[in-house]
């Protein structure tokens, strides 16, 4: 399949792939998945970092097979090939990345993470991570919502989900998102361990939006989310005083 844009916010895509220094850049004006895209291209042999966008994405999709509402222009549809890692936090690390990304590149906002990796604003979602793994690689797809769909969020995820613009943010400017969140990927891996550091706990609890709160999990019910152990696991502290890890499931605020 060869990309069907050449050109890309007003520039050859072959620029922003020298910019963001990727081995490859595909951009899509509608595509199924970026990152079942990415997944064939890391099966043909293409390497760390090889990146690819959407316009539009027709099977989107989030945790569990969840559908993410991709519309047309509305947001920053990307998946990118990175390292294997030996770690069931790297989603975590990605989510991490994300919010740093969009932080850098819309001054006044202060994204915080969901645990394992949703991005919030305030108590909605605005982004999404993915991760896959295919052979020596991850596929981490990332969905960030720019705008408003014009017709507005579906009505199953309306009362979680925003968009930069619906923030506060005049004309979220992909091209700055998608190269900060790519530079990013490189800080986080760079570093990446077996287990999360010091530092990176300590950054994941600067912009944990469940700990100290009250939630309910689907692996070991309700209780009050303490932060994120070294395994990457949410630590809950239930109503007997006990502690337990939280490894999958979803989990969301008790007043969600």
């Amino acid at each position: 399949m060869d990309p069907s844009v050449r050109e890309w916010e007003g520039q050859p895509v072959a620029l922003w792939e020298g910019l963001w220094g990727v081995p490859r850049l595909e951009i899509h004006e509608r595509l199924g998945s970026t990152n079942d895209r990415a997944r064939a291209l890391a099966e043909n042999g293409w390497g760390v970092y090889t990146t690819i966008i959407a316009d539009e994405q027709t099977e989107g999709r989030g945790r569990s097979g969840a559908r993410w509402h991709s519309a047309e222009g509305a947001g920053l549809w990307i998946s990118v090939l990175l390292p294997a890692a030996p770690a069931p936090h790297l989603p975590l690390l990605v989510g991490l990345a994300a919010a740093e990304a969009i932080e850098r590149t819309c001054p006044g906002l202060r994204p915080r993470i969901e645990w394992p990796n949703d991005v919030t604003l305030g108590d909605r979602k605005v982004a999404g991570v993915l991760c896959e793994g295919v052979g020596g690689h991850v596929v981490a797809g990332v969905g960030i919502n720019l705008r408003m769909p014009p017709d507005g969020f579906p009505a199953d995820v309306e009362a979680r989900a925003t968009a930069l613009d619906r923030e506060g943010v005049r004309n979220p400017d992909r091209a700055a998102l998608a190269g900060a969140l790519i530079a990013a990927f490189r800080g986080k891996l760079a570093t990446a361990g077996p287990r999360l550091s010091h530092q990176e706990r300590m950054a994941i609890s600067e912009r944990d939006a469940l700990e100290g709160r009250q939630v309910v999990t689907a692996q070991h019910g309700p209780g009050r989310a303490l932060g994120v152990a070294e395994d990457g696991s949410l630590v809950l502290e239930r109503a007997g005083g006990d502690t337990v890890h939280v490894r999958a499931g979803r989990v969301r605020p008790a007043s969600s």
